[in-house]
């Protein structure tokens, strides 16, 4: 368990600087991505509501445009109109005249006051129209009292205001056909300066619609236009329900989130808002019509407005972390190839701490700090090996010298012990030669005067010899202590 824990341990350090490299780094790129990404984000939504707005802007100088042209053409023809009422019966003239001239107008009425020309009954109307079939070929038809006009909206409305007109959307379905028009209608006077009747003209809304809708800055985005009594009149059919849901909510709740953007285009601003919408962020972007009095609004999705960013994004992100990853596996094998000589030396540290001496590290020819350890790590191998072997050898040579002094101690014992046994005999002889003279004294002193000459020759030859080896025995005596002191000396 202790080798796995060296291992680890040895491989921490490569772990470490790789962890502090990349997490140095991935600060530096996440800093770096925020501050680049916010400035990114403030100029991709700055540029999504200037493309917007001039779409908007754009789209609603083409629609003036056509309806100036109607307005122009239709106060043109007013003066001209004005000043011929003593003639109605070139009134139908007047207006074939009025569509061949301006192409822009599907249709045009003229529609006076109950009783004005009493000579064509009591409602006079004519009212002339392109054929569907031959935009070119012009019909008139002239009404002599068989319907009545007086209700509907492209009269009574510039009749009763007194003053030119834009009419909101609405469906015509007079001479037959059903289609969805606009009039802009202007009061008609007499000399005496008397309401007595009204010229419309009527153009269609299939291309003002066509238009409208045809507006898609970014992919899901669609456009609108609000009426002057903030109905919708021109709008997707797959968002009718939510955009009516969305504006009489807006307009019936003050403190709701839209209820600023329906107000502003009701009232004819330009401007922006943020909404929400069917569960969605979405930015609403609105612009007045001079003319008519409409708002045109274009709805955006905020992941339209920032699709572009966030693919930007998600690359960058991909990009950045397939980066660090690529960066973490270059360090980590970068200081594991240059810090394999330090894991060498941890497996030589152990051969040694295991006592193998005998295979010295190999001698590194890098000249940085790590071969710098390495070919240190080498010489203190080397010396603690020579120290080592000199240890050994001079170990050696004293169990050697142990080895003869415990025999020359053993031998001196035995030379001692044998000693011993020598002047331990030596006194047992002297002891009994000492017990032979003592005992031939007291024989002489018991029969000295029974003994005769030759007993006495023998008893002092006995004595005598006795007396000689007692004096010899003790001389041996003396000699083996006088060696012992010198010795030990």
């Amino acid at each position: 368990m202790k080798r796995i824990t060296e291992k680890q341990s040895r491989h921490s350090l490569t772990t470490q600087v790789v962890l502090w490299v990349v997490g140095f780094v991935s600060m530096l790129f996440v800093a770096a991505l925020f501050i680049m990404f916010h400035h990114a984000r403030n100029s991709i939504y700055q540029e999504a509501m200037e493309k917007a707005r001039q779409t908007l802007r754009t789209t609603e100088l083409r629609i003036d445009n056509t309806l100036n042209e109607v307005e122009t053409a239709t106060r043109s023809w007013h003066w001209t109109i004005e000043k011929r009422l003593n003639r109605p019966e070139i009134m139908d003239s007047l207006c074939q005249q009025l569509l061949r001239e301006n192409p822009h107008i599907q249709s045009c009425t003229l529609a006076f006051e109950p009783g004005v020309y009493p000579q064509y009954g009591i409602y006079y109307e004519v009212y002339a129209h392109r054929n569907p079939a031959d935009s070119t070929q012009i019909e008139v038809t002239v009404n002599g009292g068989k319907q009545l006009y007086t209700r509907e909206k492209w009269y009574f409305i510039p009749l009763h205001q007194e003053k030119p007109i834009w009419i909101d959307p609405y469906i015509d379905v007079e001479h037959g056909e059903t289609s969805i028009i606009t009039s802009y209608g202007m009061p008609l006077h007499n000399k005496e300066g008397e309401l007595v009747g009204v010229l419309s003209a009527h153009i269609s809304m299939k291309w003002f619609a066509d238009l409208v809708l045809s507006l898609r800055p970014f992919p899901n985005s669609h456009a609108s236009v609000m009426g002057t009594d903030g109905r919708l009149i021109i709008h997707p059919d797959s968002t009718l329900e939510e955009h009516e849901a969305f504006f009489n909510k807006a307009f019936n709740e003050p403190t709701s989130e839209g209820h600023l953007a329906a107000i502003s285009m009701k009232t004819g601003h330009v401007g922006h808002s943020e909404i929400h919408m069917d569960g969605k962020q979405d930015f609403i972007f609105y612009h007045p019509f001079e003319n008519a009095g409409w708002s045109v609004a274009i709805v955006c999705p905020e992941s339209d407005i920032f699709s572009s960013y966030n693919s930007l994004l998600r690359y960058t992100i991909i990009i950045s972390l397939s980066g660090l990853l690529l960066l973490a596996l270059f360090c980590f094998f970068i200081t594991h190839r240059q810090l394999k000589p330090l894991q060498r030396l941890v497996d030589e540290a152990h051969r040694m701490a295991d006592g193998q001496m005998d295979e010295p590290v190999k001698k590194s020819n890098r000249t940085d700090e790590v071969g710098y350890v390495q070919n240190t790590f080498r010489q203190m191998q080397l010396s603690i090996g020579q120290h080592i072997a000199q240890i050994t050898h001079l170990t050696d040579v004293l169990s050697q010298r142990n080895e003869d002094l415990k025999m020359a101690y053993e031998q001196a014992r035995e030379a001692d012990r044998m000693k011993d046994a020598v002047i331990l005999n030596m006194s047992d002889r002297m002891e009994q030669s000492v017990k032979v003279i003592h005992t031939t004294i007291a024989d002489f002193r018991q029969h000295a005067t029974e003994m005769n000459a030759k007993e006495f020759r023998q008893m002092a030859d006995k004595i005598k010899e006795h007396t000689d080896m007692t004096t010899a025995l003790l001389d041996n005596l003396l000699d083996i202590a006088d060696k012992k002191r010198g010795r030990r000396l």
